[in-house]
């Protein structure tokens, strides 16, 4: 098996991912802030552009997805192996880059999550408050 050829299609697919999710984390910081000034436009602009950037993020999960699972079969390895045992297979020079992109993929994805629920708890609570509650804490 050439593993030069599985190692850059894995690695490029983790690089594509990994760009976007922190693409997305640039546009959901950007939304907290307006969240915060209350600019509704800005908000509806930048909605629209998380919204493309998740199916940006899906369409790269599903092409990182395909790409370990054609490595695992080239590999004959079983379908739905896990990540780290299809790594496991190629030399060992190779391993420890592989791993990083999966922790930083890793890292990033609940990075994601988190300031996707930080920024609809400020939607709710701005959504729900006057101004002056808002800014004074009070309820």
């Amino acid at each position: 098996m050439d593993g030069q050829v599985d190692w850059n299609q894995l690695v490029d697919a983790f690089r594509d991912e990994l760009q976007e999710k922190g693409g997305l984390i640039r546009l959901l910081t950007q939304q907290a802030g307006t969240l915060y000034r209350r600019d509704v436009p800005e908000n509806a602009r930048l909605e629209e552009q998380i919204r493309l950037q998740l199916g940006v993020i899906s369409r790269c999960t599903q092409v990182r997805e395909m790409a370990l699972q054609q490595t695992a079969a080239k590999f004959q390895l079983g379908e739905g192996v896990p990540v780290r045992d299809v790594i496991r297979n190629f030399p060992n020079y190779i391993q420890p880059l592989l791993e990083a992109l999966v922790a930083e993929v890793e890292r990033l994805s609940n990075r994601t999550q988190e300031c996707l629920g930080q920024n609809e708890g400020i939607k709710q609570r701005f959504c729900t408050e006057t101004p002056s509650t808002v800014l004074t804490g009070d309820r």
